[in-house]
């Protein structure tokens, strides 16, 4: 059974990409303008933050398995899955961006972001994520000086790496904080709350920073255009880390109001997971949603009076968050995984082929029904789909459920074991 609030953490990040990139620019600095700007920058982090709940869920949650014992690999098995998914993204990143689409394309960046995490994924979480927090605070601004110096990209690894939109480096940092984040139970309440009030923390502390060293604490850090070098380092660091910091507290606050582990009663969990189910339907099929929404901007492409093309319009947002508010939820109830995710899932061999037994990818479990929630035995976590935990598991890198056994015992899903989570039939498998 998938865990509702990643998923819909996920939901909201595809909603505020849509506004972000297809929402017509408001002139002036009013409410609406501000509204407007708000969802560039965060959610993509929020995207990323997903990503690594989902890569910790995919790779064993709290109890990941062990080194190679007795001839069997666990952790070899789930590294090759990984690749396989992250090789798939990198070149349907390319070759979407090839289309010609106006919008920047992250899909490749996070297809290496998942190949870099593949020799650490399994590093004890005292190392794993005190590294991933440092890796935050220096990178963004470290990548951002080494940007203004060199200008503009002259090779993929200049745009993949250091002077993109989306250097990759940010993206490891934020995947290692989620991976980390899960190794210590999502199922505790202390966990959840602990990383959703230090996130709210580092929003505060972060913006604040940022604000005070020339950024505006919306939609842009300091520029190099105003201030020194040195403090737009520090300036996009700040940036940036207030921008994970409420991308976590975001993502711990929905976990919280869609099980008990926020102390809410079964009922009113339920309710809300319920509530929110089109969303969280958006979130458990990102990367079929965030593929059709970029071919759609590709489609609507015009050419302007002014002789620029352009894909902005509000019939297209309006257009965009109805049809993923409406077909992944019809879809995840009548057909189940997205198709993407299921085709990944194919290739990387965790999703079993029509008809054949599923004993290394699928463990024995019920599936949750509609009327009683569900008890989960288990007090092991099991994996996630981001582009969520939402990119891994039946998000964007493909879907699926990590085997008992052979990966570690254990259910599968979007998985909070140990707990009673919400049996909404859009958030279980």
């Amino acid at each position: 059974m998938r865990i509702p609030g990643i998923d819909i953490a996920r939901g909201l990040a595809l909603l505020g990409m849509f506004v972000s990139h297809a929402a017509p620019p408001i002139g002036g600095a009013g409410i609406a303008a501000t509204l407007i700007e708000v969802p560039d920058e965060r959610s993509r982090l929020l995207f990323a933050i997903t990503a690594g709940l989902g890569l910790g869920l995919l790779t064993g949650g709290v109890r990941p398995p062990g080194p190679p014992a007795a001839g069997e690999d666990a952790r070899g098995l789930l590294r090759r899955q990984v690749a396989i998914r992250a090789a798939c993204l990198l070149v349907l990143g390319i070759a979407l961006q090839a289309t010609g689409v106006l919008v920047y394309v992250i899909l490749d960046e996070y297809g290496i972001a998942f190949l870099l995490m593949l020799p650490i994924v399994f590093a004890p979480v005292r190392w794993l994520l005190p590294a991933g927090v440092a890796l935050l605070v220096v990178a963004p601004g470290a990548v951002a000086a080494l940007a203004a110096l060199l200008g503009a990209p002259t090779t993929p690894l200049d745009d993949w790496f250091v002077t993109g939109a989306y250097p990759v480096l940010t993206w490891v940092a934020v995947i290692m904080i989620g991976v980390g984040i899960v190794r210590l139970d999502l199922t505790r309440r202390a966990v959840v709350a602990t990383a959703g009030g230090l996130g709210l923390a580092a929003m505060v502390a972060g913006l604040g920073l940022s604000i005070a060293l020339g950024g505006d604490g919306i939609a842009a850090a300091p520029s190099a255009e105003r201030v020194p070098l040195a403090v737009v380092a520090a300036g996009t660091s700040a940036f940036t880390v207030g921008n994970v910091g409420f991308g976590v507290a975001l993502t711990m606050l929905c976990v919280a109001l869609t099980s008990t582990v926020g102390g809410l009663p079964w009922r009113v969990a339920r309710g809300i997971a319920a509530g929110l189910s089109p969303i969280g339907a958006a979130g458990a099929m990102p990367l079929t949603v965030y593929t059709v929404h970029l071919l759609v901007l590709r489609a609507v492409t015009h050419e302007t009076p002014g002789g620029y093309p352009t894909d902005d319009g509000w019939p297209v947002v309006i257009g965009l968050m109805a049809g993923a508010l409406t077909l992944p939820w019809l879809w995840r109830r009548y057909l189940g995984r997205g198709p993407l995710e299921y085709f990944i899932g194919r290739l990387s061999g965790r999703v079993p082929a029509p008809g054949r037994g599923d004993r290394v990818v699928r463990p024995a479990t019920r599936v949750a029904s509609d009327r009683e929630p569900t008890r989960i035995p288990s007090d092991r976590t099991q994996s996630d789909g981001a582009l969520a935990g939402g990119v891994v598991g039946d998000g964007v890198l493909g879907g699926g459920v990590v085997g008992g056994g052979v990966v570690g015992g254990g259910v599968g899903g979007d998985e909070m074991p140990g707990g009673r989570i919400p049996g909404d039939r859009i958030s279980s498998e």
